[in-house]
């Protein structure tokens, strides 16, 4: 299998994925605060300990311990963690074309339909379920650790998947009450989300959401761990992270401009300080790992 590049939640940086499958199990490496990502692939998080409020998307989860996500790896994802409290999260990232490979295709599609389907969702874990959902953890740590072949450690991925697609046979809504401030919040990343396409003020933002500009740039700095136009702008770039790689019949100044960027020099410059390369480059990397 040709290596693929991913944007690592590990460590935020473009990095080399050499198997189908990638597991870390309660890591506490420190989160720097507001770095927004996205990769190719799809990934299960849970979460152990802390206090971390995740964006995904145009969505905000209040973690508790015991949360399993799920997530579609193209949407935008960022976790604020609070600084000086212990941080310990397990990761899965997987190759579904693997999956594929493995399985017959209904059971490829039973096991891969949460992620295709809910794209991302939060399941609150507790009592035997999250027992159980540990313990496979767990045994993959384990058999990591005794270096056990890659079919063993499969096995276990796969039975972690048929206990996530058991889970969701019956989707309820979330429930979470949101406080006051976490409902301002969500309310300007879904307006963002729906918006980040159109000239964008903060003036805009604010009256959509009816607050004054001042209070809402701290709220959201003090929700999210980031600025609302360092949120605006990373939207954006995914975005056109996106197109560059699902439509090469796009100029990169077609794809300046459907991100919601109103000048290319500025787009470049933006697209390089984020993602570290230029877009003609990102694309050209991209394609050469997909061949």
């Amino acid at each position: 299998m040709k290596p693929v590049s991913f944007m690592n939640e590990l460590s935020g940086k473009q990095i080399q994925l050499h198997q189908p499958f990638e597991f870390h199990h309660r890591h506490e490496e420190p989160m720097a605060g507001g770095e927004f990502h996205s990769h190719a692939f799809y990934e299960i998080y849970y979460f152990h300990e802390g206090k971390c409020n995740y964006l995904i998307g145009d969505k905000i989860y209040l973690l508790k311990p015991g949360d399993l996500i799920l997530m579609n790896g193209l949407t935008l994802h960022c976790p604020h963690v609070e600084p000086g409290v212990r941080y310990v999260r397990s990761i899965t990232h997987f190759d579904p074309g693997f999956v594929n490979r493995w399985l017959q295709p209904a059971a490829s599609a039973a096991l891969l339909s949460p992620f295709e389907e809910l794209r991302n969702y939060r399941l609150s874990l507790q009592g035997s379920e999250r027992l159980e959902f540990e313990n496979i953890m767990s045994d993959l740590d384990r058999l990591t650790s005794q270096g056990a072949t890659q079919e063993r450690r499969m096995l276990r991925i796969l039975d972690m998947m048929y206990f996530i697609s058991d889970l969701c046979r019956n989707v309820v809504n979330d429930r979470d009450s949101f406080s006051e401030k976490e409902r301002h919040v969500q309310q300007v990343i879904t307006f963002v989300e729906r918006n980040y396409m159109n000239d964008l003020t903060l003036e805009d933002i604010a009256d959509a959401v009816h607050l004054t500009k001042q209070y809402l740039s701290t709220l959201f700095k003090e929700v999210t761990g980031t600025t609302v136009f360092k949120y605006v702008y990373s939207r954006r770039i995914n975005q056109a992270k996106i197109l560059l790689w699902l439509h090469p019949n796009l100029s990169v100044t077609e794809v300046c401009y459907a991100a919601g960027f109103k000048h290319l020099a500025h787009f470049s410059r933006m697209f390089k300080e984020m993602v570290g390369r230029t877009p003609e480059d990102y694309r050209s990397s991209r394609c050469s790992a997909l061949t």
